[in-house]
């Protein structure tokens, strides 16, 4: 009895030391264990929690937006690194960092789970800060740069006066480089928008067959250009209707299957499959590119990462897009890729309305 009770003073010690914040629930969702950090994010007393349901702290009823529901639940994942919102003692919602971790005994008997947290809310609202500034930044620019693009396409159409041959040649690189640079703000600020909710899908009755057609034929330029042949496969079957933005879902699929087609080897094939799993559909982009190293792929989603094959044209921000994108709809893209060989991406569109609130 003596050693039981000295590992438990030892484990409340060490817990009560922790740099972050620890609560464990129990498999009927129930608090029993709550550190003096866990006291500190949010207000609340041990005694006051402990026996109580977790979802206590919920700033939203969306089963999604509670890690400990969606990861460790729901589908019994390890360790899982996420961002959420939770509502402290005092009414004040906070945003925090939090890994959950399912508790399986040697059996794979689940009894419960456990989080360990961190208040990131001045974090968060630097990073606001930071973004719209960057905003407003862009936005400022991108007036006079779109006045500055129209008076030298005045210039080189003739409309004030000729030019030598040398002008003009000197003039079109200058319009071509500044179009760039307008094309990157117009990326930056939808983008922007995208993260900040400004720019909401509007829904209605999509069909995806025609969808994916069109968008090979407005990559089917580019895709000559390299002599690559972009292959359409899915089931012989009309019921491919979802509910989505159409033009945000195009923009989101183009980005990626662009990507594809830009990275994969010349004389070679980019495959789009498109199937049905479960209550959502999904999209395949595979192509026979160099493939990403085991190392980047946590990073080819972050906003301006561009590989180590790029070809110094582009944002970076077209994955992140996409990303966002899909987000709006409830799904989300992930991706499997072996060097040498290619890289596949993963889309997952929820076949109903299962847009995030």
């Amino acid at each position: 009895m003596p050693d039981t009770l000295n590992q438990a003073k030892l484990f409340q010690i060490i817990t009560n030391n922790l740099p972050v914040g620890y609560m464990v629930i129990n498999k009927e969702g129930l608090i029993v264990e709550f550190n003096k950090t866990a006291e500190n994010i949010t207000g609340f007393s041990r005694d006051e929690v402990l026996g109580t349901p977790h979802e206590l702290f919920h700033a939203s009823p969306a089963t999604h937006a509670c890690p400990l529901l969606e990861h460790v639940f729901a589908h019994r994942q390890g360790a899982v690194n996420t961002e959420t919102e939770i509502v402290r003692k005092d009414g004040l919602k906070i945003n925090i960092s939090v890994t959950t971790i399912p508790l399986l005994d040697e059996n794979g008997i689940f009894h419960g789970g456990a989080a360990l947290f961190r208040n990131i809310t001045s974090l968060k609202k630097m990073q606001r800060e930071r973004e719209n500034i960057l905003s407003m930044f862009a936005h400022d620019m991108k007036n006079p740069l779109l006045a500055s693009i129209g008076f030298i396409n005045r210039i080189l159409e003739g409309k004030t006066g000729n030019i030598t041959e040398k002008q003009q040649q000197y003039l079109s690189v200058v319009s071509n480089n500044m179009k760039n640079i307008e094309a990157l703000i117009t990326g930056f600020l939808d983008f922007s928008r995208l993260e900040q909710h400004e720019c909401l899908p509007v829904f209605s009755e999509t069909a995806l067959v025609p969808l994916v057609k069109k968008i090979f034929t407005n990559l089917s330029i580019a895709a000559e250009r390299k002599q690559v042949e972009l292959r359409f496969e899915a089931p012989p079957e009309t019921g491919f209707l979802a509910h989505a933005d159409p033009f945000m879902l195009e923009r989101a699929l183009t980005n990626i299957i662009a990507n594809a087609v830009k990275y994969t080897v010349p004389k070679s094939t980019v495959t789009v499959g498109l199937t049905r799993q479960g209550t959502s559909f999904l999209f395949s982009v595979a192509d026979t590119g160099p493939g990403i190293p085991p190392e980047k792929l946590p990073l080819i989603f972050e906003p301006f990462y561009r590989g180590e094959n790029h070809d110094g044209n582009g944002s970076g921000l077209g994955l992140a897009i996409s990303k966002t994108i899909l987000a709006c709809h409830g799904g989300s893209v992930e991706v499997e890729s072996c060097p040498e060989k290619g890289s596949t991406f993963f889309i997952r569109l929820p076949q109903g309305d299962m847009r995030r609130p």
